[in-house]
């Protein structure tokens, strides 16, 4: 079984995801059934998620739990995690015992507010759309989330890079993360879009007399400078390279 939720040891199989759903269900339900003003939208408003999707999704294993999720849910319908996941609690209080640990304890909830969050990723054609949206992304917005790596906003994403006009800084198939929050200065490399195509490039922000370009760094690439006129708009800066070993 591939592993595309680093929070979610290999030896997870589908058993394990129903048992832990089932579960988070139940608790729901007990808790829906003492308070009946509470639902799915509910939850996920207290989870800090934008739509009830993934409160669906992990109550129904459609999306297997990791930590951050967990917390979040635990804090949210008041139960301990190792009532739900005994393996996710477990590696919780592994990694709270170590020193550079980002985790906070509080009252028998441990919340993990900077350690980054899995971001969806897309490719260079579904860029242009991402770089509109301004919530928070959802399970339905991508076939494949990893970890962003670090602390990032809620708008960030990860690009699947297509093309070659960052190499060698960057080749076809990294995956970038890029965060539409962060402001972009000459030197960074950030995510444009073209108005009139809704195209997107991935280039290095050079500014000359005043004058913002898009640079390549491929010295081969074709159109390798381009003036950063107002048929273009930054999209996000890059921050990070996701690198899998």
């Amino acid at each position: 079984m591939s592993n595309d939720y680093p929070n979610k040891p290999p030896e997870v199989d589908r058993v394990i995801i129903d048992e832990e759903s089932a579960r988070l269900k139940a608790i729901y339900k007990a808790r829906k059934a003492a308070d009946k003003t509470l639902n799915q939208y509910v939850v996920a408003e207290q989870c800090g998620w934008l739509s009830q999707g993934s409160v669906s999704q992990y109550m129904n294993g459609g999306m297997p739990l990791n930590i951050e999720a967990l917390l979040k849910l635990a804090k949210a319908l008041d139960f301990l995690p190792e009532e739900v996941s005994p393996r996710l609690a477990t590696l919780l209080n592994q990694r709270i015992q170590e020193p550079s640990a980002d985790y906070l304890v509080s009252d028998n909830v441990v919340s993990m507010p900077t350690a980054g969050r899995m971001l969806p990723v897309i490719g260079e054609v579904q860029a242009g759309s991402f770089c509109e949206a301004v919530d928070n992304f959802q399970p339905g917005d991508a076939d494949e989330w990893i970890h962003s790596g670090g602390p990032v906003s809620n708008r960030a994403f990860v690009l699947k890079v297509e093309g070659t006009s960052m190499v060698p800084d960057i080749y076809p198939g990294d995956r970038v993360v890029i965060d539409p929050e962060l402001e972009a200065l000459p030197g960074d490399i950030v995510l444009a879009k073209r108005t009139s195509d809704q195209s997107v490039t991935l280039k290095r922000l050079r500014r000359e007399g005043g004058v913002f370009y898009l640079e390549a760094t491929n010295p081969d690439f074709p159109d390798r400078i381009i003036k950063l006129t107002e048929e273009w708009s930054i999209c996000g800066k890059a921050k990070r390279k996701i690198v899998e070993l």
